[in-house]
Order: C-alpha cells, then sequence, then structure tokens
C-alpha cells in the first residue's frame, strides 16, 4: 500500500468496518474538502475492485481517563464507494483558488468526489497518474510502490528528516561528513605535486628558523657568549653571524615560497571556476528557472577564491604550524617538564572552546553567504533590465530595493564580524594566561637557582611561539567554517543530475527527414498543474504546421518538449519513429533549429552571432543566411558591417535587427527541423512580409513548425492546430478551419480580421 500523505489509524480501523481491509488498499490520499468545497477531511482509496470517498471532519474528543489526554475520533459525513470497472477515467479539475477530484463512467455520466484546496492538489495529481496507470495495465497494483522522485522518504534523510536540496544527489548537508568533501577535493591539487613540495620545503624551513631564532637571541646569546662561563664567552660576531645566516635562509625560504603560492593560485583559480562553470553548464533548463545569475555569478567568483584561499594560504600553514606545536612541546618538556605542563594547561580549554564555536561560525557564514548571492542577484536583475527601470522611472524604487538587500549583506558579515571579535579576545586572554604562570613559576624557579635567566627567556619565547599558532588555529576554523560552506555548495553543483540526459547507445541516425509525432503527451513545469494535457498530432517530413492558440495555452511548450529542453511525463514524442529520448543530443541539435520571440546575443561582433549556430561557416554561408533572414541590407550599413560589435543583449541594435539576427543564425544551421516561435513578432508588417516571402523558400524540404498570433501568415501551412488550455482543441488546414463556424479557430481569425480593420491594416 501507498499512502501519499499520513493517514490517521482510526481511518484504516473505519474503513476496515465498512469491509475495505487496510491490506487490500494499494492507494490512498487525503483532501481538505468534500464535494460542496466546505472545509471537511476526504479520503480517497484505491482497490483493486473499488473506488471509494470517506467525507468527515476529524474532532477531538473529552478526556478518556487520568492522564490518557484527548481520544481523536472521526464524524462521518458521506461514503462513497464505486467499481473500478464502471470508472472510465479520474482528473483533477483545476479551478481559480482551489481544485476538484472528479471521474467519468464508461457510460458517460460525470462523478464529483470532493474538492480541495491547491494544498492537497500535488497528492491528488499523484493518486490520479498512479490509479490511471495502473488501470491502462502499465503496473499492477500487486507490485505498485511510489517511484522514487515522489516519495517524500526516499527524498529526506533517514538520520534528521530534512529533505535533500538535490533529489538526485542524496546528501544532508546538516549530517554530512565534513571531512569527506576535503578528501574529495584533493584531486585538485594531484597535478601541483612539485609545487606543493616545494611550497612545504620552504614553509619548513620558515619554521625551523622560527624555531632557531630565538634560542639564538636569546637562550644561546646569554648562555654561551654573555655569560663569562659560557663556551663561547666573548665571540659576539661568531653570534651574530650565525643569527644573520639564519634569517637570510628564513627570507629565501620566504621568498620561494612566495614564488610558488604565486604560481599557483592563478592556475587553481582558474580550475575551481572553470570546475563551477562546467558543472552548472551541463544541467538541464530546469536547474536555472529556480536560479539568480546573481546567486550563481556569486558561487563561480567568491566560493573559488574562498577554497582556494583556505587550501592555499591556510591549508600549508595549518599543517607547518601542527609540526611546530609539536616541536616547540617536545623542546618545552625537556627544558622543564612541570614548567611546561603548567604553561601549557591553558591549551586544552582553548581547544574545547574552539569546538564550541565551530557550529556557530558555519551557520553565520551560510547566512552571510545567502545575504552576499541575494545583493548579487537584485544587482544583476536590475542591471539587466535597466531599460524596463528607466522606462517606468523606477530607479527609487530599484534603489530602496538593493539597500534592504544590501543591508541585510551588510548584516550577516556584521554578525560575523561581531561574533569573532567577542570570540578571539576572550581565546586569546584564556592563552595568555598560560603565559602568566610561565613568567611566574619560571621567575620563582630563576630566583631560586633551578633555572638561568637564559634558559627563562627562551622558554617563554618558544612558549608565545606554541600561542601564536594556536590564535591562527581559531582564526583557521572561522576559515574552515566559510570553506566548509563553499565547498558543500560546490559539490551540490558538481553532483546535480540534469533532469535531461543522453541515453546510453543513443541513436544517431545517418539521416533525419523531419516526420514529427506526438503521442499523448503530457507535461507541466509543476506536478500540481499541467501545461500540455493528452495532446497527439502529426507532421509528415517536409510540412509545415502551424500552432496557434492563446497567450499561455502550451504553445512554447511544445517547441521545447521538441527540442528536449524539457522531457515529457507521459506519452512520447517521435521524429522519423525514433523517440527524441533514444536520440544523441548531436543528432537532435544538429537537425532542430529554434527562433524564439525572446532573441538573444552574445558579446561579439554579429559575424560571431551569427556563425555561433556553425562556427565553421564561410564568410559567404553567412551573407546568405543574412540575406534570407531580411538582415544583410541593414549590416552593411553599419560602420564595420558584420564587423560590429554588438554590447551585452545586442543593445546597439533595434528589437527587429535583433530578431533578424536571431533568424540569421538559425538558418545557418540549415536543420531538417525549423521552429519559428513568433519569430517575427518584433518587426513592422513590410518586413515581416520580406522575410515571410524568404522563409517560404527556405522551408521547402524541412518540417516547419510556426507559431504565430497573427493567423494569416499561417495561411500556406499544410496543417493547422489549435491548442486551448494545454490540448489540441482543433486540427486541419486553414480553409477546413475556417469553415466551422463555432470553432475556435474560426472566432479567433475573425476577432483578429476585424481588428486589424479597425487599425487601418489590410492583409
Amino acid at each position: 500500500m501507498t499512502a501519499l500523505c499520513k493517514i490517521p489509524s482510526y481511518v484504516y480501523t473505519l474503513l476496515d468496518k465498512k469491509g475495505i481491509e487496510k491490506e487490500k488498499i494499494y492507494l490512498i490520499t487525503y483532501c481538505d474538502m468534500n464535494s460542496d468545497h466546505i472545509y471537511a477531511d476526504s479520503y480517497i482509496i484505491a482497490t483493486d475492485e473499488k473506488i471509494c470517498v470517506l467525507c468527515g471532519t476529524d474532532a477531538l474528543s473529552k478526556h478518556d481517563g487520568i492522564g490518557k489526554g484527548l481520544e481523536r475520533y472521526f464524524s462521518e459525513q458521506y461514503f462513497y464507494e464505486y467499481n473500478i470497472c464502471d470508472i472510465d477515467s479520474i482528473k483533477v479539475e483545476e479551478l481559480l483558488s482551489s481544485a476538484r477530484l472528479t471521474a467519468k463512467t464508461v457510460s458517460g455520466d460525470d462523478i464529483f468526489f470532493c474538492a480541495m484546496t491547491n494544498f492537497c492538489r500535488g497528492n491528488a495529481n499523484l493518486f490520479v497518474k498512479y490509479f490511471m496507470r495502473i488501470k491502462k495495465g502499465e503496473i499492477t497494483s500487486s507490485d505498485f510502490s511510489l517511484d522514487t522522485e515522489d516519495d517524500p522518504k526516499e527524498n529526506s534523510c533517514p538520520k534528521c528528516g530534512m529533505r535533500y536540496p538535490d533529489r538526485n544527489r542524496k546528501v544532508c548537508p546538516r549530517c554530512m561528513e565534513k571531512g569527506k568533501l576535503y578528501k574529495r577535493f584533493g584531486v585538485f591539487f594531484l597535478k601541483y605535486k612539485i609545487e606543493i613540495v616545494l611550497l612545504v620545503l620552504s614553509l619548513v624551513l620558515i619554521t625551523a628558523s622560527g624555531i632557531i631564532t630565538p634560542y639564538l637571541s636569546k637562550g644561546f646569546f646569554f648562555d654561551k657568549i654573555l655569560n663569562k662561563n659560557g663556551s663561547l664567552y666573548g665571540e659576539v660576531l661568531v653570534a651574530v653571524g650565525i643569527i644573520a645566516a639564519t634569517k637570510f635562509l628564513s627570507h629565501i625560504a620566504d621568498m620561494v615560497n612566495g614564488w610558488v603560492t604565486t604560481k599557483m593560485s592563478a592556475k587553481i583559480v582558474y580550475d575551481l571556476k572553470n570546475t563551477i562553470f562546467g558543472s552548472i553548464e551541463r544541467l538541464s533548463l530546469s536547474f536555472f528557472n529556480g536560479r539568480q545569475t546573481g546567486g550563481l555569478m556569486t558561487q563561480v567568483n567568491d566560493d573559488s577564491n574562498t577554497i582556494y584561499g583556505f587550501f592555499c594560504d591556510g591549508m600549508p600553514f595549518f599543517l607547518i604550524n601542527i609540526v611546530q606545536v609539536i616541536v616547540l612541546c617536545i623542546i618545552l618538556f625537556t627544558m622543564n617538564p612541570l614548567l611546561a605542563a603548567l604553561s601549557l594547561i591553558t591549551v586544552p580549554v582553548f581547544i574545547i572552546v574552539i569546538r564550541r564555536t565551530y557550529n556557530t561560525q558555519r551557520k553565520l557564514h551560510a547566512k552571510n553567504w545567502s545575504g552576499i548571492r541575494r545583493m548579487h542577484a537584485r544587482l544583476s536583475d536590475v542591471l539587466g533590465g535597466i531599460r524596463v527601470v528607466k522606462a517606468f522611472s523606477k530607479e527609487n524604487d530599484e534603489t530602496s530595493r538593493f539597500y534592504v538587500a544590501n543591508a541585510r549583506a551588510a548584516k550577516g558579515n556584521k554578525k560575523v564580524q561581531l561574533f569573532n571579535n567577542y570570540v578571539y579576545p576572550y581565546i586569546g586572554y584564556i592563552l595568555y594566561c598560560g603565559n602568566i604562570i610561565a613568567l611566574g613559576v619560571g621567575g620563582y624557579l630563576v630566583i631560586k637557582g633551578k633555572f638561568s635567566y637564559g634558559e627563562l627567556l627562551t622558554f617563554t619565547a618558544y612558549v608565545n611561539m606554541i600561542y601564536s599558532p594556536m590564535y591562527f588555529f581559531s582564526h583557521m576554523v572561522d576559515w574552515y567554517a566559510s570553506t566548509t560552506n563553499a565547498l558543500q555548495r560546490l559539490f551540490e553543483i558538481m553532483d546535480a543530475e540534469p533532469d535531461i540526459t543522453e541515453k546510453e547507445g543513443a541513436i544517431t541516425p545517418n539521416e533525419i527527414y523531419g516526420k514529427i509525432q506526438f503521442k499523448n503527451v503530457d507535461f507541466g513545469y509543476t506536478k500540481s498543474k499541467k501545461v500540455i494535457d493528452n495532446v497527439s498530432f502529426e507532421i509528415e517530413a517536409g510540412k509545415i504546421l502551424g500552432i496557434v492558440g492563446h497567450t499561455g495555452a502550451g504553445k512554447s511548450t511544445i517547441a521545447n518538449l521538441l527540442m528536449r529542453l524539457y522531457d515529457v511525463q507521459e506519452g512520447e514524442i517521435l521524429i522519423d519513429g525514433i523517440n527524441v529520448k533514444d536520440l544523441s543530443f548531436e543528432a537532435l541539435y544538429k537537425n532542430i533549429a529554434i527562433v524564439s520571440q525572446e532573441t538573444y546575443l552574445f558579446i561579439g561582433s554579429i559575424l560571431d552571432n551569427i556563425k555561433y549556430a556553425k562556427p565553421d561557416a564561410s564568410f559567404e554561408e553567412v551573407i546568405w543566411a543574412a540575406k534570407c533572414a531580411g538582415a544583410h541590407d541593414f549590416i552593411v550599413k553599419l560602420p564595420d558591417g558584420y564587423n560590429t560589435k554588438i554590447g551585452f543583449g545586442a543593445k546597439d541594435l533595434s528589437g527587429g535587427e535583433r530578431q533578424r539576427v536571431s533568424i540569421a543564425r538559425a538558418i545557418l544551421l540549415d536543420p531538417k527541423i525549423l521552429i519559428l516561435d513568433e519569430a517575427t513578432a518584433a518587426m513592422d508588417t513590410k518586413t515581416e512580409k520580406l522575410i515571410q516571402n524568404a522563409l517560404s523558400g527556405l522551408t521547402k524540404g524541412k518540417t516547419t513548425i510556426m507559431i504565430a498570433h497573427r493567423l494569416s501568415t499561417l495561411r500556406d501551412a499544410h496543417k493547422l492546430i489549435v491548442i486551448e488550455n494545454g490540448k489540441v482543441a482543433e486540427e486541419g488546414s486553414h480553409k477546413e478551419l475556417l469553415e466551422k463556424e463555432d470553432g475556435v479557430y474560426n472566432k479567433l481569425y475573425t476577432l483578429q480580421l476585424e481588428a486589424l480593420k479597425n487599425a487601418g491594416i489590410t492583409e
């Protein structure tokens, strides 16, 4: 049995009394209204023989005994049973702010089960989906189980219950082992083995000289050079020479370290940004629909710099500092075990405090990054739509919105800095207590003659050298928290699976002719709402198909599905009898070109933009494509002709000129299937007719899908389909559809013709 939501146990008890055993139920869901659109508790139950509707209200009874609390009971309103054999189909009918579950019987009668708010609509759609699949025999109720992608338990962490950010990557950010992130990232450094060895050696020399210098300048100098009983008494030049040589060696090592770090930094940041961008680019279009450009740019830029800084600026010093602390501890315990133990007693306290601050720091960094991402997203949106902002004089409004986003980012950064300013002085004071102990106890030992003055100076110098790495470790925890968040975001992108993937062993036909078939296609951008509903049509190779309908009817979605920008949820799309899911991407995208009503031109020359579809095209081919698109005449009048540079979003060109360049780009590919999605919408009537004439010659031998609001442009189409509410309302030729006086196409055409006449435009 599969319950699409949590079902109370008393519901099963009540159903059992009505002769419906729990073991016989294979599908059950909940709706929050009854058939009168009044809030109630309705349960839809499916068994092998029946579909049942139980409706009532869920209430609480009085106390039943001491300590037993309140018991729940169900006040039944109605209960209906229907034989499966009498049901032809069931569906969810979407209303303005709610929906209702209905069915149609074999005899053609309608059944109204119950209504629901949009909150329950998703589960109701799933109920319909799987019920109809079982009824059609696609799956059987005996081995039925909910698809993984729809099962909440499969999409949640079993440990903490948090939903996975990506259902294809079952990793919980809260419970994941952070160490694995860093271990996995180590592969980025495999190509820099020599540089890493040089980096580590230079750091070892720097650290070694740092450990030796306090001894040479304090203990050795006072006890061996200035002390009359010293073995090198009076040899000041020798001591100065040794100290200078040590310092010179440290400077050489520091120069090598800087050279290696500089050499590695650009390469590693380059690799990181390429990796993040490459991972983003391979994902399907649905990934970008739920994300803002500014947020993705933040991941490419800021996260890569954070990760680089931690591993190249932080980790080498972290490792060397660990070695330094171990060596210094050995030296201190060798010099005086008791004094060393007393001086280092603050270190365990320091470690405990650092461990407790880590989770807080990680959360603060996550919120800080979120604020920065939102600010960048706001900035990107405004700059990209600056024309609209100017046109509606919304500069002050957008400035206010940016102030809000900027304030959030500043607030997040302030919290991080304030936390650090509170914690680090406190940690520093804890460590400084150890230095006070060393001075106090060490001074007492010097007075008692158990410790020399030079040894005390050396000892306190080494104690302070231990505390310096400890300060670094405390800041490293803050760095580690920030980097952990960045790595987590990086691997979420890298591990995200595209919704649209090429099938293993995909077919690459020698030639595609262009016959297109849609068979019972269903699709929705969200599970709760269908955009395309049971659409079926066919167009022969080399023919022209016109698609018309109201705005939002689903016309452009049909083009997106044909190109596999999205995959159908039910049904199939065939090209030359081959399912598009079985075709290789190379075969698909080399033979299909689309000119959308939303044009986009890249930064560069007009020539580069046209050749984008076919980089190896000759200049003559580019000119031919531009002439076909009616773009050649205005291009040659530009200062640099085809080499004229255009800015971001082609701001140097008019809307019609951008559209014509976009059409030329599609024509240059010379595809077998050409999709024109309102391709001439941005052009005047004269230019549109010129392009239509050019395209009429170009479309010969090509399967062409023309989506247009101006119905007169589709007169020459071999076939027309009218899309209404995601369904094929009518199909036929222009003449055939006009003959249907009460038809949708006839009404659209008549209204449009009258509107054009009123505007003084004749067709």
